[in-house]
């Protein structure tokens, strides 16, 4: 570095010369390449051979920590000089700067042995000192060091000019320390904070790459022991409502797994003191603690800290030194934050096995039970094919269907259009299926937030039964037919006769109607068991509006005699539905009767319709009586008829709406109805949209033939 020339009589030279100073040094930050420069710019503004730079450390030794000049030991070589500065009493050296006072030495001519050496002498003796003047460094009151300048090869004093500049210099010398040592302090807590940051995102990484609830014990006690250098550590799960702290895992212990579980079993201990009291505690010396179990007797300090979720312990994470006082509160402040996302790996990983135990459970109950039942996604990937399922769709039983596509496994059977029609609705479908020679009740429903749920009930006994059931009944009502046309016929042939008086007439018009009754309950049964054993309809493409309209004249006597009106609302450019003419006009003959007759006089019926996807809606409206919520369950039963006290005159079998039902079903259509007491009923029909192109052989009639 070049020197500084100044007058010896110039008055302002020391002001010159921190300034100087300060554009010389005073941008450095860098402690290694400060304490050189600032040696070197002392040097060369005191004028003088050498500077030397000496700070104190934290256990008030004197360390050398830079040295002007080309034959300067190196720093490293520097550093094996050190100086306590402790337990030295009325040493005048330390006594003056810590004073804040500078200090001229000159070595005495001759050593004297008598004489205790001082710190001055300890640094001419290793530093091989000339007189030296060194000037102490203050900061905020308190010494923290010296700057001292000296001339080994003419071994004179340093004069008042280079005296007066090294005082100049030594404030700024240390704002500069000070800036140096702030910013070294503020780098090392950043990159602290940073390879903290990376731990805590990798711990983040490793603990959500798992959901087992022992490798999160395992990963949360190792990064615990790397980061606060422990020998050992456990962490033990907590019940809060009864008070119990069970370790469930540990590392570093060399104890038999015997000796442990006693231990273990222990009441007590810092750790579930922790627990309690929901504050972490850090140990400096296990011996003063009462409440310490010990485990491993050669540990010595002991810091827990509380495993918080939703506000409640639900476990107590602690590691062991075998030293005193080796925790700190960067180790407190690291595993609590460690703890946090401890607290959250555990909670996943206990939901997770619970979801494990519950899945295993279901899949096994499902595994057993007889019916078939099938889950399928929104994605139409299988989550569930329990194993009556592969037995009735005869599917390979040493192969796992989960994830495969439900098209892929079922799409070639009869299961394929009913599931379609499912998606298509988004309803519950229910729909009987015919799988190889058995016959099954499918019924298929949405579930939030998983998919659809197939449940498939096998009822071919059932059916076996009903068919039975049915051909007796059509034999039986066959012949039941007979006998009473012959009654009907003799009964008008008496009255034609008139050899009745009033009362015989009135008893056999009675008869007649009773007879006429009977009749139609043997219709109505004969076409139930009919459409029971598998009717087959005759597809046409038909106008709902010319459909209604025959309806609703065939029934106006009845409605007018009620003075009732019949209101239809159903448009003429609604799209053609796909069925049987003389069917439809059964269903809906039906319906709009049974408004007629369950209306008071002077009622109103009301027939509209509107589009939904892709069918089309027919309502029948009624102003009558209304229907109960338990008698909505089931009027779609065979024989059920609602029994109140406005009903008793009116007549019925009882199978209308069972047979409207199958009817829709048939159909491929959908039926519902919606009621309240003394409010009226609405019955809905969904119909399919007729579609040429799926089948352009269907005819199209334009108007539908009255039954």
């Amino acid at each position: 570095m070049t020197a500084f020339h100044l007058r010896p009589d110039d008055p302002i030279a020391p002001y010159h010369a921190a300034n100087q100073f300060t554009v010389r040094v005073g941008t450095i930050l860098t402690v290694s390449t400060l304490y050189p420069a600032l040696v070197n710019a002392t040097a060369a503004l005191t004028q003088c051979e050498r500077a030397t730079l000496l700070l104190l450390d934290d256990n008030a030794v004197l360390q050398v920590e830079a040295m002007s000049g080309e034959n300067a030991p190196s720093r490293k070589a520097l550093h094996d000089f050190a100086f306590q500065t402790y337990n030295r009493p009325n040493d005048p050296l330390i006594t003056a700067w810590q004073a804040g006072d500078t200090f001229h030495f000159t070595p005495p001519p001759s050593e004297n042995p008598d004489i205790k050496p001082t710190l001055a002498d300890d640094l001419v003796l290793a530093l091989r000192f000339v007189p030296f003047v060194g000037v102490p460094l203050m900061r905020e009151g308190t010494w923290i060091g010296a700057l001292i300048i000296d001339q080994p090869t003419t071994k004179t004093p340093p004069d008042n000019l280079a005296v007066a500049m090294l005082k100049a210099i030594v404030p700024n010398a240390v704002i500069a320390l000070n800036n140096a040592r702030l910013y070294t302090e503020t780098k090392s807590e950043l990159e602290t904070k940073n390879a903290e940051l990376r731990i805590l995102n990798q711990i983040d990484r490793e603990l959500t790459e798992t959901i087992v609830l022992n490798h999160v014990f395992d990963m949360t006690l190792d990064w615990s022991m790397r980061y606060t250098n422990a020998q050992a550590a456990s962490l033990a799960l907590y019940d809060g409502t009864k008070d119990e702290l069970r370790i469930a895992r540990d590392l570093g212990y060399t104890m038999t797994a015997d000796v442990l579980a006693l231990l273990r079993d222990t009441d007590g201990g810092i750790a579930h003191r922790v627990a309690r009291t929901e504050r972490a505690e850090i140990i400096p010396d296990v011996s003063t603690d009462p409440e310490y179990v010990m485990i491993a007797s050669n540990m010595r300090s002991h810091m827990s800290i509380p495993v918080l979720r939703q506000d409640n312990v639900i476990a107590v994470i602690s590691v062991e030194s075998r030293h005193l006082n080796d925790f700190t509160e960067d180790h407190l402040k690291f595993v609590e934050k460690l703890a946090v996302r401890a607290g959250v790996a555990i909670d996943n990983a206990r939901l997770f096995a619970d979801s494990v135990r519950e899945r295993e459970k279901l899949t096994h109950i499902l595994s057993n039970v007889a019916d078939v039942v099938i889950v399928v996604g929104y994605d139409d990937r299988l989550i569930l094919v329990n194993q009556s399922a592969i037995s009735a769709f005869r599917l390979y039983t040493d192969r796992n269907y989960i994830d495969d596509s439900f098209s892929r496994v079922f799409g070639d059977t009869n299961l394929q259009p009913v599931y379609q029609q499912a998606k298509n609705s988004q309803h519950i479908v229910s729909q009987e299926i015919k799988l190889q020679e058995c016959t099954y009740y499918a019924s298929l429903s949405v579930l939030d937030r998983i998919g659809w749920i197939i449940v498939m009930h096998d009822i071919t006994p059932l059916k076996e039964t009903e068919q039975l059931k049915s051909e007796l009944l059509a034999t039986v009502s066959h012949d039941l037919k007979q006998p009473l046309s012959i009654m009907n016929g003799y009964i008008e042939l008496m009255q034609i006769q008139r050899r009745l008086d009033e009362v015989g007439m009135n008893y056999s018009n009675i008869v007649l109607r009773s007879i006429e009754n009977m009749r139609k309950l043997i219709d109505d049964l004969l076409d139930f068991a009919k459409i029971e054993s598998g009717i087959q309809l005759k597809a046409r493409a038909v106008t709902i509006q010319t459909l209604i309209d025959d309806c609703i004249q065939s029934i106006s006597p009845i409605a007018q005699q009620k003075a009732m009106i019949i209101q239809s609302e159903v448009s003429g450019d609604l799209p053609l539905v796909a069925g049987d003419s003389d069917r439809l006009h059964q269903i809906f003959s039906n319906l709009i009767s049974n408004a007629v007759k369950y209306t008071p006089p002077e009622g109103r019926v009301r027939i509209w319709s509107e589009r939904r996807n892709a069918g089309l809606c027919i309502a029948i409206q009624d102003t009558g009586i209304g229907i109960s919520p338990e008698d909505q369950a089931r009027i779609f039963d065979r024989f059920y008829r609602v029994r109140r006290a406005e009903t008793e005159t009116i007549e019925g079998t009882g199978l209308g709406l069972a047979i409207v039902k199958r009817l829709v079903e048939l159909h491929n259509g959908q039926i519902g109805v919606e009621s309240r007491l003394g409010e009226g009923t609405t019955f809905y029909v969904t119909l399919p949209i007729f579609n040429a192109n799926e089948d352009p052989t269907i005819p199209i009639e334009e108007k539908s033939t009255s039954s």
